[in-house]
């Protein structure tokens, strides 16, 4: 491929050079529009697992009975960013029940759904078929 000469005098400049073949036809490449995927799991390292709200909530409920247990010590402070951990996925859980949360969408794993779109799924708790792809590209078939 060589690129255009640029314009004469007087003819329009333009900052863009066109690719021209062999043949001199302009080519035309078609990009693949890229598929969309949540890269979650992508990020985390690989012993890291992905938790519904509802069951972080569980989980820092439970250190946080552990803590008031040991609150007797007064070398044992709680960090402020566990409060407000345990708040935020008090406020945002829409369970109570993470079991039965879990069973209910891990069905969506016969379709490829990982376990961090299911906890997206589960945390988001779309109302609509469209929510739900719009979260997970890859379910919908075309």
């Amino acid at each position: 491929m060589i690129a255009q000469q640029s314009p004469r005098r007087g003819e329009k400049s333009s900052s863009i050079l066109k690719l021209i073949g062999a043949k001199g036809e302009k080519e035309t490449r078609k990009k693949e529009p890229q598929p969309l995927e949540l890269k979650i799991e992508q990020e985390l390292p690989q012993s890291a697992k992905c938790l519904m709200d509802c069951e972080a909530a569980d989980i820092l409920q439970g250190i946080q009975e552990q803590i008031i247990l040991l609150s007797k010590d007064p070398t044992i402070k709680i960090p402020v960013s566990f409060d407000k951990g345990l708040q935020y996925t008090k406020r945002t859980s829409h369970y109570t029940n993470p079991q039965s949360v879990r069973k209910v969408l891990e069905t969506l794993t016969k379709y490829g759904v990982s376990d961090g779109e299911i906890s997206v799924i589960a945390n988001v708790c779309p109302e609509t078929t469209d929510e739900v792809f719009a979260l997970v590209p890859s379910l919908k078939v075309e």
